[in-house]
C-alpha cells in the first residue's frame, strides 16, 4: 500500500501484541480498552487483514499479526529513538527514576540526598510503584528493576543481589540467654508474611521455601499476618508482632542499627531476584543518566561493604 496507516493504530497494535491483552495495552497507554479495540479495528480495516483472533477470554495473533508484530515493534522503537534525538537538552527537566515501593522506601530514599548534593543541577524525582513503568515513556528516564537481568534491547547494569532472611526485634528475646533460634523454634512464634501482589513469580521466596531449606516442616507454622507491602512487614517486626521474612536490602538500615536482628543461623537464607538499572540504549550516554548510574554503583559498593550486608555469607552470589 502507498499510504502508511495511522500511527495511533500501529501503536495500539504493538502494545497489545506485546501483552496479548487490550486491557494491559490500555493501562500502558493510559487510554480505555475500548479505545485500543477501536484503533486496532481501524488499523485492520486500513491494512485489509485481521491481526488478532478475539476469543472469549483471551487474545492471540493471526498469522498476519505474527508477521507484522516484530516489524511494527522495531519501527516504533526507531521512531522513539528519532524523537528522543530531538528531545530537550541535557539538564532540562527532572531525572525521573522508577522503582519498587520497597526499594524506594527502604534503600534508595535513604541515600538519594547524596546524589542531590553531588549533582544539584539534576532534579531527582523517584517514582515508587510496583507496577512496571515503561522506560520508553517520556516521563521515565531510568528504571531500577527487581528481576533476573533479562532486558534485551535496553541498556542495563547490575546493581545489587538480594537475599531473604527472617528478621525480628531483639526485644522478643529479653528472657532468653541466646537469641539464636533453631528453625523448628520459629514455629512457636507468629510469622509475618510478605506477599507481593504485583508481578509475582512462582520462585519468589516464601516462608515455606525457607522452612524447606532448613529441613523443617512448616505444617504447624503460625502465619499470623500477611501484607502486600514489605515496609509494613518490617514495621510489624519492629513492633514485636512476630518474625518477618524480608530482604536484607530492605531491612539493612534496621539490621545495622540493631533495631532488627536475624534470629536464626545466618546460613539459612534464600536468594531473591537482583536489582538492575535499566534505560533506553539511546539514552545511556546522557550526562544525567551516566552520573546517576556511576553514583548508584558506588552506593551499591558501599552497601556491600557495610555491616548489614556482611551479616550473611553469600558465598559465590
Amino acid at each position: 500500500m502507498d499510504r502508511l496507516p495511522q500511527l495511533r493504530g500501529v501503536q495500539a497494535f504493538v502494545v497489545a501484541a506485546k501483552h496479548l491483552s487490550f486491557k494491559k495495552a490500555a493501562d500502558e497507554l493510559n487510554v480505555t480498552p475500548t479505545a485500543i479495540s477501536h484503533n486496532i479495528k481501524s488499523l485492520e480495516e486500513e491494512l485489509g487483514v485481521k491481526l488478532f483472533n478475539r476469543l472469549t477470554r483471551s487474545l492471540s495473533l493471526t498469522n498476519e499479526g505474527k508477521a507484522f508484530a516484530p516489524l511494527a515493534t522495531e519501527a516504533f522503537l526507531k521512531l522513539h529513538e528519532a524523537v528522543n534525538a530531538l528531545s530537550v537538552t541535557e539538564g532540562e527537566g527532572p531525572l525521573v527514576v522508577t522503582t519498587t515501593k520497597s526499594f524506594a522506601a527502604n534503600w534508595l530514599a535513604k541515600r538519594a540526598h547524596r546524589f542531590s548534593n553531588l549533582y544539584p543541577q539534576y532534579n531527582l524525582k523517584i517514582d515508587a510503584s510496583d507496577k512496571v513503568r515503561e522506560i520508553t515513556s517520556n516521563n521515565v528516564d531510568i528504571a531500577i528493576r527487581h528481576g533476573k537481568g533479562s532486558y534485551e534491547g535496553s541498556h542495563f547494569a547490575w546493581i545489587l543481589n538480594n537475599f531473604v532472611v527472617p528478621v525480628c526485634s531483639p526485644r522478643m528475646f529479653t528472657n532468653r540467654a541466646d537469641a539464636k533460634l533453631k528453625p523448628e523454634e520459629l514455629l512457636e512464634f507468629p510469622l509475618i508474611v510478605y506477599e507481593w501482589t504485583e508481578n509475582q513469580d512462582a520462585d519468589d521466596p516464601t516462608w515455606e521455601m525457607w522452612f524447606d531449606l532448613s529441613g523443617t516442616a512448616s505444617t504447624n507454622a503460625n502465619f499470623a499476618e500477611t501484607y502486600s507491602e514489605e515496609y509494613i512487614c518490617l514495621q510489624a517486626a519492629l513492633d514485636c508482632r512476630g518474625i518477618a521474612l524480608c530482604s536484607t536490602v530492605a531491612a539493612s538500615s534496621y539490621l545495622e542499627s540493631g533495631e532488627l536482628i536475624i534470629p536464626t543461623n545466618v546460613d539459612y537464607f534464600l536468594k531473591d531476584k537482583s536489582f538492575y538499572l535499566v534505560c533506553e540504549k539511546s539514552h545511556a550516554s546522557k550526562q544525567k543518566i551516566v552520573a546517576f548510574q556511576d553514583w548508584l554503583l558506588d552506593e551499591a559498593d558501599r552497601y556491600r561493604d557495610s555491616p548489614a550486608a556482611s551479616l550473611i555469607d553469600t558465598g559465590g552470589y
